[in-house]
């Protein structure tokens, strides 16, 4: 299963729909401890990490939806980075 962003609280229900492994960002320590009691695997790939990635896919999408709407400008960021880093 996957939920971008912080997806932590949606665990339980991930595993109650029998999900095995569940990716998301900015998992507490308590959160990762429930999952290992329900027998499912986490991914902690980061808040940004999770989120990021589908902007411009996004921003497409919002683009199709709200062309004929009248003057709707939908921008999407191309240059923010990651707050951590391993450098």
């Amino acid at each position: 299963a996957l939920c971008s962003g912080a997806g932590a609280e949606f665990i339980a229900k991930a595993a109650a729909m029998g999900a095995d492994a569940y990716v998301t960002g900015d998992v507490r320590y308590h959160d990762a401890q429930h999952a290992a009691e329900l027998g499912m695997h986490v991914i902690d790939a980061g808040h940004f990490g999770t989120e990021f990635p589908v902007v411009a896919s996004l921003a497409e999408r919002l683009r199709e939806e709200l062309r004929g709407e009248g003057h709707v400008e939908v921008l999407a960021d191309r240059e923010s980075k990651d707050f951590f880093s391993l450098a």
